[in-house]
């Protein structure tokens, strides 16, 4: 079949404008008014002037939008003809393409099936690890990846895995078993091993802890012994002390009674002896009184005395007279 290159000529169009002559005026009418000063007279006629102005730059924009559109009219039909004429590639190369690709699929399904049968080497017990959906390598459809190249992809895979478990298994912690199902979803050993370090350590600090607790709690049971032992003894003091001071009360309560009754015994001996005294005295002067008490039995005679007395000294005078049975008479 001879080849066909499509073969695109273009020549060069012209657009012109009065570029220059449109410039030149803008700049005219911008000097014109640089200087100027609008003022509420010349308010309308400046007004008129942005209009005018604003009136020729969307001229100028409407020019350019038609002379854009009358530029690429002969490339839009070129374009749409070009278009078809792309399309018309697409039918043989589907054509082909899909022979190549029945083809492809074919080969890619044959070595499918040699990629299983070499996977049945995995032993049953680490296929749970590396199931073949898992490993699969998509690489290993690839015509040039060799059937050799595949085995000793699944074969280093079988080693590292059997590796990996066997390191897990031997770390003899009560993690493994949750490690191994962390090493089942992402086949890292790092990982795994990670798990069983962070449970061990968490393990001997849960234990330290326990122990410090436990030293705690024996060194407060010694303390709270060694409080109760203090308190018993105190209590034991007081009670003891509690004893000999109320013995010692009795004791000075005896003695402040037997002082009491001999102060008492004392006072009334001194009462008595007052008493006596007293009486001793009475019945003394009773005798005195009585040795001056004339006989008044006897003959009497008169007497007649000059006394020099107070008003009380003549009336206790006079009552001792009477008492005594004396006969007086004042003069």
């Amino acid at each position: 079949m001879s080849s066909i290159q499509a073969v695109i000529s273009q020549e060069r169009a012209t657009i012109t404008c009065n570029f220059a002559q449109v410039e030149q005026a803008i700049k005219n009418k911008l000097a014109e008014y640089e200087e100027a000063v609008f003022t509420e007279d010349s308010k309308t006629y400046a007004k008129k002037e942005v209009a005018s102005l604003r009136a020729e730059k969307k001229s100028l924009q409407d020019n350019m939008r038609d002379a854009k559109k009358r530029y690429m009219e002969p490339w839009d039909d070129f374009e749409a003809q070009a278009k078809k004429l792309i399309g018309l590639y697409d039918e043989p190369i589907n054509l082909i393409n899909g022979q190549i690709q029945a083809f492809e699929e074919k080969r890619v399904s044959e070595k499918k099936q040699i990629i299983k049968k070499i996977y049945e080497c995995v032993p049953e017990d680490l296929q749970a690890y590396i199931s073949l959906e898992r490993i699969y390598n998509p690489k290993w459809e690839n015509a040039t990846y060799k059937e050799k190249d595949i085995k000793a992809d699944i074969a280093g895979l079988i080693h590292r895995t059997q590796n990996d478990l066997n390191t897990i298994t031997s770390m003899q912690s009560e993690a493994v078993e949750k490690a191994l199902n962390i090493y089942k979803d992402n086949l890292n050993l790092t990982d795994a091993i990670t798990y069983i370090n962070d449970y061990e350590r968490q393990k001997q600090e849960i234990f330290d802890r326990e122990q410090e607790k436990q030293r705690y709690e024996e060194a407060e049971r010694i303390r709270r012994e060694e409080r109760k032992k203090v308190l018993v003894e105190q209590r034991a003091r007081e009670e003891k002390e509690a004893v000999l001071r109320k013995v010692e009360e009795e004791k000075e309560a005896v003695l402040r009674q037997a002082e009491l009754e001999r102060l008492e015994a004392e006072k009334a001996a001194e009462e008595e002896k007052a008493v006596a005294v007293e009486q001793a005295k009475v019945e003394a002067a009773q005798e005195v009184i009585e040795s001056f008490i004339p006989n008044i039995w006897e003959d009497t005679e008169l007497y007649e005395y000059r006394i020099s007395l107070s008003t009380d000294a003549k009336e206790k005078l006079e009552m001792y007279m009477d008492s005594v049975g004396i006969e007086w008479e004042m003069m």
